[in-house]
């Protein structure tokens, strides 16, 4: 049975895409509400590769995004047809991409009810997908495994490993469903709100906007940190959503992600288009649902979550002995690498004094350009990379890509 579900979510059909091994479909995670988690899975040439799974953030956003407009092995032309990326990161792993919560990309629920509130909904189906998924695919059970993903998702990748890590301990997950976790990667990661409740600074000190603006700006970040404080959330993330609606107002930037862009890229919507395609749906086994992104209905059962701390996840996780790798682009405006750094030198973990101590040290090419600047501690490093933004294997594809590969072959 097994080895049937897995020859039928093989993917066959995609044009230009004939020589590239590849299984789609859909992993139930809650059978009361049909609700379904959609992966697209490449494994490498090389059966002992690690294997890498990555998330998306949002919350809302599908991990296609990541697929084809960041690191996966295809790229979408305007006329809609896929091209080779040159720096895809199936060059060196087996990539799983998950659309992750229910709601978001492919993946769906029959219920309102199917819907994730919070961290411990979303990880749960997670884990439950991967279960399935690694029944389906067992020679990958013992290859290394690694979480990988950015901005919102820091959340969903340090729950996530955490409870990997926290089962592997109690000895409850048995061998047939230990997971062989190795370490995560997390780009851009939106751990802690309050870190980077700073939009008056960040865009001030840019020169984005003037005195009188930023002043306006820290008056709300005031209330804004006040309201966190005392729990009210659903609350503090509507005032966070009227802050970056002034900020838009003032820059003329609908965008953030950049600060060299003020808009989104229009070859963004190439992918979602493609994916649209008949043909397509049909090749990935998504019957005749549309693609939609990103998911309004994730991000409105999450807005109480979204304005919560991660902090403590990540602490928890650091005192495992699995490497983490925080990475930022130094133009993102969503998140700072100023503010990261902060947050990061605020953690409370066995080897924090040791991290505050660490020397940063210039990462440059052997012609000499400077690519950015890492800091590292026991299994714990920091990687901020020039000329990218929030997305930064987008931006900095080689860099991302030598990146991913240095910090996973340690």
């Amino acid at each position: 049975e097994v080895s049937r579900a897995r020859s039928l979510s093989q993917v066959h059909g995609l044009k230009n895409a004939e020589d590239v091994e590849n299984y789609s479909g859909f992993l139930t995670v809650d059978s009361q509400y049909n609700s379904s988690l959609f992966f697209w899975f490449f494994p490498s040439k090389n059966k002992t590769a690690p294997l890498l799974l990555w998330l998306q953030g949002g919350p809302g956003s599908s991990s296609l995004f990541g697929m084809f407009y960041e690191n996966g092995p295809f790229v979408v032309s305007e006329d809609l047809n896929i091209l080779k990326r040159e720096y895809s990161w199936t060059n060196a792993f087996s990539m799983l991409y998950i659309d992750n919560p229910v709601g978001a990309g492919f993946s769906f629920t029959l219920g309102r009810e199917g819907y994730a509130e919070n961290q411990v909904d979303i990880v749960k189906g997670l884990y439950k997908a991967l279960q399935q998924f690694f029944r389906l695919f067992p020679e990958q059970r013992q290859n290394d495994f690694y979480i990988a993903g950015e901005s919102y998702a820091a959340k969903y990748i340090t729950y996530l490993s955490l409870l990997i890590c926290l089962q592997k301990q109690k000895g409850i997950s048995n061998l047939k469903e230990s997971l062989n976790l190795k370490g995560v990667a997390i780009g851009n990661g939106f751990f802690d709100p309050l870190s980077y409740i700073n939009l008056s600074e960040t865009f001030f000190s840019r020169g984005l906007i003037d005195q009188k603006q930023a002043n306006d700006l820290r008056r709300g970040e005031k209330k804004l940190i006040k309201l966190v404080q005392i729990g009210q959330y659903s609350k503090a993330y509507g005032l966070l959503m009227s802050l970056i609606w002034d900020v838009q107002t003032f820059t003329g930037y609908s965008s953030l992600e950049n600060v060299l862009h003020s808009h989104n890229s229009e070859d963004e919507n190439n992918y979602k288009n493609y994916l649209n395609l008949p043909e397509v749906r049909k090749a990935i086994h998504v019957g005749k649902l549309r693609f939609d992104e990103p998911s309004v209905m994730v991000k409105y059962y999450l807005q109480d979550d979204f304005m919560q701390s991660n902090k403590v996840i990540l602490e928890r996780l650091l005192n495992f002995n699995i490497k983490i790798l925080i990475y930022n682009g130094n133009l993102d405006l969503l998140v700072p690498t100023a503010s990261q750094e902060m947050l990061l030198g605020s953690l409370n973990w066995k080897f924090s004094e040791e991290f505050k101590r660490a020397k940063r040290e210039i990462w440059q090419n052997e012609r000499g350009f400077i690519i950015g600047y890492k800091k590292r501690a026991r299994n714990l490093s920091f990687i901020s990379i020039r000329n990218a933004g929030h997305l930064v294997p987008h931006d900095e594809p080689l860099y991302a890509f030598e990146m991913i590969k240095k910090f996973v072959e340690n």
